[in-house]
């Protein structure tokens, strides 16, 4: 089968934007990152995207269903066009669920990619990023947290994905080649 749907699971830091971009290149589909959609609308100045920065300045998570249906026009395109690499959704079980419900079968992931980086080394990559970058979204506080919704709310999906027989669980802990080199495997195998 030619994976041409990619779903990127991974802790934060764990490398799931580079790793999104590197592959969509290599297959040459769309990386669809939805935070950066999100910030799009925003940036659209639409009532949808005046709604959202609300939400986002109020330190609240966009509700999924307007998720779903932003990211349900940009799936379609990107399948029309060859297919997609997607960062950032599902974030967790009613997401998953979601994209199963509303999504029709061919915009569905074909493969979900694990990026299996232990909880350590991605605090160190993201304090480390912080630091080079200076992002105020990367202290230890907000690092911890993120890392601990991971457990909580991605940890589910990912079985569920394990159980459909569509996980594909990759050792992300080396170079970004090596880790690009260890996907294209994995996904070979599919």
């Amino acid at each position: 089968m030619a994976v041409r749907r990619v779903v990127l699971l991974a802790r934060p830091g764990a490398g799931k934007s580079t790793q999104g971009r590197l592959l969509a290149g290599q297959f040459g589909v769309a990386y669809v990152a939805t935070g950066a959609l999100l910030r799009d609308e925003v940036a659209s100045g639409s009532s949808l995207g005046g709604h959202i920065a609300s939400v986002l300045a109020h330190g609240d998570l966009v509700a999924d269903e307007v998720v779903v249906a932003i990211l349900a026009r940009k799936l379609e395109q990107a399948v029309a066009t060859g297919g997609y690499v997607l960062d950032g959704f599902p974030r967790d079980l009613a997401q998953a669920a979601a994209f199963e419900e509303h999504f029709p079968s061919a915009v569905q992931p074909q493969v979900a990619v694990l990026l299996d980086v232990p909880a350590d080394v991605c605090r160190q990559r993201l304090l480390d990023r912080s630091a080079l970058e200076g992002r105020s979204d990367d202290t230890p506080e907000t690092i911890d947290r993120r890392l601990a919704l991971f457990d909580a709310d991605l940890m589910p999906v990912i079985e569920r994905y394990e159980h459909r027989g569509i996980l594909v669980r990759v050792d992300a802990e080396a170079d970004r080649g090596v880790v690009t080199a260890r996907i294209l495997e994995g996904l070979a195998a599919c």
